[in-house]
């Protein structure tokens, strides 16, 4: 038989390098060879675990019957700590069980608390380990080849027991331990900016809240969350009830992003020179497009009258920015181009290259393959008909800053 035995894998660290975010402790699994019991040992067997292991009823009658059957290999519990190991250990010592032996298992904790309840800090960030030792999510599952390292191989015969013994003739190979990683998250704002999230998820009454703190001048993340988030050392308990909780919407939910992207409109008029933020501009509450066939409202629906570029964006106006959009070019066509190029420039439409698992690139539609109206090109002036992600939104305005 060939046996892999997994390598330590790599610790995950914040910035700073001395606050673990991930690490491995040992524990052990319990394994039963119920082939090899005589029905006084099963019943032995049973009794005893029961009181190790303090089982209920229900559970008592569910090891009794994974004992029953003829198999030679069965898993009956992960995760054993040492208490409970050493116990059970006396007790096949002591003959009071049969048919079980105890081996290593690696399990993944994560050890800092999170910022609200029944989360651990940067849950998503760091995604989980699953009991096959591959990384889900996040951190784990993008650098999974990194952390894991190589597991050692060994070739064994099994003896009429079932036990493995090793022969000195087979080669076996020694394996890499994995590498440790160290984030750019600052663990201390992390903390705090996942405690703002539940004030302010709380507070509105919000389905869910997320937050991106990056530095604009070395994309660097100090800090990314999202609530309601999850204890990655329960990963169990969410799949179970709620996988979807796993997924990072930061860089894996696009949304409508409405008022902010007048910055990338103003960023589009700017450099190809068609304002300047002193160009006066009359705002109106309505401004129909299309031959009369659509049009467009500020929020409030009225106008301001003639004001500044810079205070229409200060003011979040629709109609400025719509007015501003349809002027890039000297058609529909054209202008649309030139505000979409600046879309694509500024990294909306694909995958920023964050390293997590599971990044979407969002959703812009390109008018040299689908022809836009004026509305579509007005609507897309203050975000509205593309869909992005929160990360594709920060990375955006640290190219601006």
């Amino acid at each position: 038989v060939t046996m892999e035995t997994p390598t330590k894998r790599g610790d995950i660290y914040d910035r700073t390098g001395t606050v673990v975010l991930a690490t491995t402790v040992q524990r052990e699994r319990l394994i039963a060879a119920p082939d090899r019991l005589t029905p006084e040992r099963r019943r032995a067997t049973v009794l005893e675990l029961t009181r190790i292991l303090a089982l209920d009823d229900v559970a008592a009658t569910a090891l009794r019957d994974r004992l029953s059957g003829t198999a030679r290999y069965v898993i009956l519990r992960h995760g054993l700590d040492r208490t409970i190991a050493d116990r059970i250990r006396s007790a096949i010592d002591a003959k009071r069980v049969f048919g079980l032996t105890l081996e290593p298992e690696p399990e993944r904790v994560y050890p800092q608390v999170g910022g609200g309840p029944g989360s651990t800090l940067a849950a998503h960030v760091l995604g989980f380990v699953n009991r096959e030792g591959g990384g889900q999510y996040g951190v784990e599952q993008h650098y999974q080849a990194t952390l894991a390292g190589e597991p050692s191989i060994v070739v064994a015969q099994r003896d009429a027991s079932g036990q493995a013994v090793l022969d000195e003739g087979v080669a076996s190979q020694p394996g890499v331990p994995g590498t440790d990683l160290r984030l750019t998250i600052d663990a201390g704002l992390q903390l705090r900016v996942e405690q703002e999230l539940l004030a302010a998820w709380v507070a509105d009454r919000a389905k869910r809240t997320s937050a991106v703190v990056m530095d604009p001048y070395t994309g660097e993340i100090y800090a990314m969350a999202t609530y309601p988030s999850y204890d990655g050392n329960d990963y169990k308990a969410i799949a179970g009830t709620d996988p979807g909780r796993f997924i990072d919407p930061t860089i894996s939910t696009v949304y409508e992003p409405g008022s902010v992207f007048k910055m990338m409109t103003a960023a589009a008029a700017l450099t190809n020179g068609t304002v300047s933020p002193k160009t006066r501009i009359k705002d109106v509450g309505t401004l129909r497009l299309d031959k009369g066939k659509a049009k467009i409202d500020n929020a409030d629906r009225k106008g301001m009258g003639l004001m500044t570029f810079e205070d229409g964006v200060a003011y979040s106006r629709n109609v400025i920015a719509a007015k501003v959009a349809l002027a890039l070019g000297k058609s529909t066509r054209e202008s649309s181009a030139v505000l979409y190029d600046m879309w694509l420039r500024l990294g909306y439409g694909q995958p920023t290259g964050i390293d997590l698992a599971g990044e979407v690139g969002g959703i812009v539609r390109d008018p040299a393959l689908t022809k836009w109206r004026e509305i579509d090109l007005a609507n897309g002036a203050f975000g509205q008909g593309v869909a992005v992600t929160p990360i594709q939104l920060a990375t955006a305005f640290a190219g601006l800053v």
